[in-house]
């Protein structure tokens, strides 16, 4: 007799009970990311099912086959019931010192994530300081002091299109300390409150954001380079300040400085005397579809 494993029926039978209780509200849609940790029970029963259908013949193979199957639904369906809430929230609190260091970097990787960056001069001798709220695994935190780079890890979280779980960072950087921001994220929140903060260079690279970034006057050269899917970006830098900025990849809009452009492909502005400022930001933004504003609303310093 030809095996035909009976397996996948039921994991699709499976999968649409636990949709339904999801759906009626019988079960949190945050337990689902247990399932994920189940995989390996899949391989298990494949195994079972195989060694039955050939040591046992007839229908007695059908009925262990059928009773490996149903203990396994059984218990997969115990474990994303009763497993602790992956939801729940924890919190951490990091900070390190300046140590004598002008420069630093910091390295931020996440998924779904909010994200507060902000210069302080409240500090004192602390390079930075940092608090984090999150559910899932717990987020690393590492300074490298040779190195001078601080990098917060996180791993992406989004499973099958399903909302990622909290991951909120808040942190201060010296500003009397030279900063380059480099940012790997799926889907995230951004608000960088830079404008007392010495920056040197900005990289984000994401699927979908909304960053609302806040500039100080530019010490040299600035490159901001912000990569992604969908952005929405809002940049705000003091008055008088040299920048150019270019908005390429698909449909496009840049409102800055007053003056609305939109369209499919590249997009380009520079203010007045750009090309002999000393002092200037150069900012690209790449995107599927990007919404990309350049104004001087930020404070003077």
């Amino acid at each position: 007799m030809r095996y035909r494993s009976l397996l996948w029926p039921a994991v699709l039978i499976f999968a649409g009970v636990v949709a339904l209780l999801v759906n009626i509200g019988l079960l949190s849609v945050d337990r689902l990311y247990e399932l994920v940790n189940l995989w390996p029970l899949i391989l298990i029963v494949i195994g079972l099912e195989l060694i039955v259908r050939r040591s046992v013949h007839g229908t007695s193979g059908e009925v262990a086959s059928v009773l490996i199957i149903v203990v396994a639904i059984a218990a997969a369906a115990g474990y994303v019931t009763l497993a602790p809430n992956p939801a729940a929230s924890s919190s951490s609190d990091f900070s390190g010192e300046v140590g004598g260091l002008s420069q630093a970097t910091l390295e931020v990787d996440a998924g779904g994530a909010t994200v507060a960056i902000l210069g302080s001069a409240d500090l004192g001798s602390r390079l930075y300081s940092g608090h984090i709220t999150y559910s899932g695994p717990s987020p690393e935190v590492a300074f490298n002091r040779e190195s001078a780079v601080l990098k917060i890890d996180q791993p992406s979280n989004q499973i099958f299109g399903l909302p990622g779980r909290q991951f909120t960072l808040t942190l201060q950087l010296n500003r009397d300390v030279e900063w380059i921001i480099n940012e790997s994220s799926g889907a995230t929140n951004d608000t960088f409150q830079l404008g007392s903060l010495h920056v040197r260079s900005i990289k984000l690279n994401t699927g979908a954001s909304r960053d609302e970034i806040t500039l100080g006057p530019p010490s040299g050269p600035v490159p901001i380079q912000i990569n992604g899917g969908a952005l929405t970006v809002h940049l705000h830098r003091p008055s008088g300040t040299a920048t150019a900025i270019t908005v390429s990849g698909g449909a496009s809009s840049l409102f800055a400085d007053g003056k609305n452009t939109h369209a499919i492909g590249d997009i380009s502005y520079e203010t007045p005397g750009f090309s002999g400022a000393a002092d200037a930001y150069r900012i690209e933004v790449n995107g599927g579809a990007s919404n990309v504003s350049l104004d001087t609303t930020a404070p003077s310093g």
